[in-house]
């Protein structure tokens, strides 16, 4: 690797600070580098080795989503909490860099999501997710009622606050927020966790990558015009009403993640629940 472009969550000092001396690592090394916000309208070469991503777990997401169709690596450098997207900490970086121009390095590869609305058709499918896909009640304290479909045959109806509707990557997630259990980034699966459901005996589902997973708005009274909102990765896309039915699936595209440490998913799992 030796064309990099690294990606700044804000334009924090220390953050703006650090990239530029990455860049100068880089091109003293004879490697090419540029820079941009996260938000600002920016453009990567099709022929980028790796995207560097400067901020947290959500930095990661959004530089992800920037580089679906480019086969892009990506290699996150934390400054959040917690972080587990991201391989690398602000002392770590500059040894990573040595690394990377000797091609020491894995790839890791990460199942993402896509959806549809139906019957409209409204097409969401460019709205992957890294993560996760959300139905959520759009009001504070109201209890939503939503049919789970997997290949069309019925599996349950809850009485929730939402479904969180994860990839593996997402287990870290508002999955593992949600008492859902935590996998392996590395395998495909896909996981369907309630939120705050309203019975004893509701528990979070491991389905196979090529399920399909369809949710139904369910009015709670004749008169009732519910509602309820859809995210991929946390960005609103539209809201879910009686009548429509969310269809999820294993998008066809896949994010890459660039692997240095040697710690192994467990290990940096408690490493990071320990900090």
């Amino acid at each position: 690797m030796n064309k990099f472009f690294i990606v700044v969550r804000d334009n924090n000092r220390d953050k703006i600070k650090l990239a530029k001396q990455i860049i100068k690592s880089i091109e003293d090394r004879g490697g090419v580098a540029d820079m941009a916000v996260l938000g600002t309208d920016y453009e990567m070469l099709s022929d980028t080795d790796c995207i560097l991503a400067m901020g947290g777990d959500g930095t990661m997401i959004r530089a992800a989503e920037r580089s679906i169709g480019l086969d892009i690596p990506l290699l996150g450098i934390n400054f959040g909490h917690m972080g587990y997207l991201c391989d690398l900490d602000k002392d770590s970086v500059f040894s990573a860099i040595d690394r990377l121009f000797k091609d020491e390095y894995d790839i890791e590869k990460r199942m993402m999501l896509a959806g549809r609305i139906s019957p409209t058709e409204d097409d969401i499918s460019k709205s992957v997710a890294l993560n996760d896909v959300i139905i959520k009640s759009c009001e504070d304290q109201h209890v939503s009622r939503l049919s789970v479909y997997v290949n069309d045959k019925y599996l349950f109806t809850y009485d929730c606050d939402g479904i969180i509707i994860s990839t593996p990557t997402g287990s870290t997630a508002y999955n593992l927020s949600a008492h859902g259990p935590i996998v392996s980034p590395e395998t495909k699966l896909i996981l369907l966790t309630p939120i705050n459901p309203h019975t004893l005996n509701a528990r979070s589902i491991v389905l196979d990558s090529e399920d399909v997973v369809s949710v139904k708005l369910i009015p709670k009274s004749s008169e009732a015009d519910d509602k309820v909102s859809v995210s991929f990765d946390g960005r609103h896309r539209r809201h879910l009403r009686v009548g429509e039915t969310l269809v999820v699936n294993r998008a066809n595209a896949e994010a890459k993640m660039v692997r240095l440490s040697e710690e192994n998913f467990l290990e940096r799992i408690r490493n990071k629940m320990q900090a």
